[in-house]
């Protein structure tokens, strides 16, 4: 199995093996079609024929997603530990920002997290749809015959999402091997000490802007923050261009100044392919070797992130630090998409 990038592997862990009765795991109907499907990575396309007899788990996710990606590494050990035993996981990426739709985006993100089961792009939301799915991530798991037997959204549950995986398994007297939970290292994540929202950065998602200057889709201007900025709310310096989905810096003076309470931080940016530098610094100071998220690098008494694809962006790891504390991100050259922070 490919290693997981050290960022991924940090934030799982052991897990108690729980048991299901089948009877516990009713039909919740049939396993809906994969049809709409814009390409197939990693297999030639599958078809209701291609899965008849095997246990299916739908995963609904998307590359840049935080929540998605905490649960990779649960799922990739599924994959590895009972694909030979009949489970068979599809991937169904849908999704949420333009240029997660681009196949090379998505062939890189697969290469990099080590996914190497059958993932269906669904840049038209077709399967989406077809599952009535609401939420990144999704877990659908069906059995041999092709009826629903549960779901599950959001982060969690791993032990008994694993659980009703071996109950469907078993359900035809195959043996079943042991569960892989225990090589899973512990999330350091507290997600009841975070004092941050998730905050969305385009106009159709604003809620937290405090830039006393108007905000309409589409058009660029200047604006200014506060000298003591408040906390969960964020501001814009200098000039930015506002759209429907992102805020794009439009001049070497635009910054984003916000006052969170979190021990990680991500942004998803887009440099569009080219590499743009952005000074990231936490109350006034770069970031230290403690706090300096994955993709940071720290140089000459500076800390900076290269945004170029596409992608989720960590700008700060420093588990347990749960404190208030002022982010600053300068971006010194213009081009840069920001989309949405997500915290930690």
């Amino acid at each position: 199995m490919t290693p997981l990038p050290d960022a991924l592997r940090r934030l799982f862990g052991r897990r108690r093996e729980v048991k299901i009765p089948p009877e516990d795991l009713p039909s919740l109907g049939p396993l809906p079609g994969l049809t709409g499907v814009t390409a197939w990575l990693n297999t030639e396309p599958l078809t209701s024929d291609d899965l008849r007899g095997k246990v299916v788990l739908i995963d609904f996710w998307t590359y840049s997603c935080v929540n998605c990606l905490r649960t990779l590494p649960h799922v990739r050990a599924w994959h590895e530990n009972y694909a030979a035993r009949g489970l068979v996981i599809i991937g169904v990426h849908t999704p949420e920002f333009d240029f997660e739709k681009d196949e090379r985006n998505v062939r890189e993100a697969l290469e990099r997290f080590g996914i190497s089961y059958p993932v269906a792009l669904d840049n038209d939301f077709a399967v989406w749809k077809a599952f009535r799915n609401h939420y990144w991530p999704a877990h659908y798991f069906a059995d041999r015959a092709g009826r629903l037997r549960y779901h599950h959204f959001g982060e969690g549950g791993y032990d008994h999402s694993e659980a009703v995986i071996r109950a469907l398994l078993a359900e035809d007297g195959s043996a079943v091997p042991e569960p892989v939970s225990p090589s899973i290292p512990a999330s350091p994540v507290e997600f009841d000490r975070i004092g941050t929202p998730e905050t969305y950065l385009g106009f159709d998602r604003m809620e937290y802007l405090g830039s006393p200057q108007g905000v309409r889709a589409g058009v660029t201007k200047k604006f200014t923050s506060a000298k003591n900025p408040a906390l969960n709310v964020f501001y814009l310096e200098g000039g930015w261009r506002i759209e429907g989905g992102y805020a794009e810096s439009v001049g070497p003076d635009a910054a984003i100044i916000y006052r969170i309470k979190a021990a990680q931080v991500n942004l998803v940016m887009d440099g569009g392919g080219s590499p743009h530098r952005v000074t990231v610094e936490m109350d006034g100071r770069p970031l230290d070797e403690g706090t300096r998220g994955e993709d940071v690098t720290g140089e000459a008494g500076r800390s900076f992130i290269k945004v170029s694809t596409g992608r989720l962006y960590n700008l700060v790891d420093s588990p347990g630090d749960y404190r208030e504390r002022l982010l600053r991100l300068t971006f010194n050259d213009p081009g840069v998409k920001t989309y949405a922070f997500t915290f930690g």
